[in-house]
């Protein structure tokens, strides 16, 4: 996602859970499922919902499939081509991208480490 200015090293704020659906055009952390879980690949991609160009008609004259929007993911990397993501479940929308930091901005620490602020420090 560099040509989206997160570099490699940055680390990334998403949202994971609260949202019942993703707005078009956000960027989302998708995971493609591996054999066993948690053992995928995880990416971020632009989430873009397109309506599908055309349609059919059955037998009695219904339009099908003219609800049924596409979902394509996008890599700002131009080298990258866009994909549609299919409908297997082979795919999960993790969470929605709500922003990147800086390794400098950025320091670490083990849950050991965190205590709760004195008075004095919540200001």
């Amino acid at each position: 996602m560099v040509f989206r200015d997160i570099n490699d090293g940055d680390t990334v704020i998403f949202q994971r859970s609260g949202f019942e659906y993703v707005e078009n055009g956000k960027v989302v952390v998708i995971e493609k499922v591996g054999e066993e879980e948690g053992f995928g690949s995880w990416s971020l991609k632009r989430l873009v919902v397109e309506q599908p160009r055309s349609s059919s008609r059955n037998e009695f004259g219904e339009e099908i499939d003219g609800d049924n929007p596409v979902v394509v993911l996008y890599s700002y990397n131009p080298l990258v081509r866009p994909w549609q993501l299919d409908p297997s479940g082979r795919y999960r929308i993790r969470g929605v991208l709500l922003r990147s930091l800086r390794p400098e901005d950025v320091r670490l620490v083990d849950s050991d480490e965190v205590r709760p602020a004195t008075p004095d420090e919540e200001e």
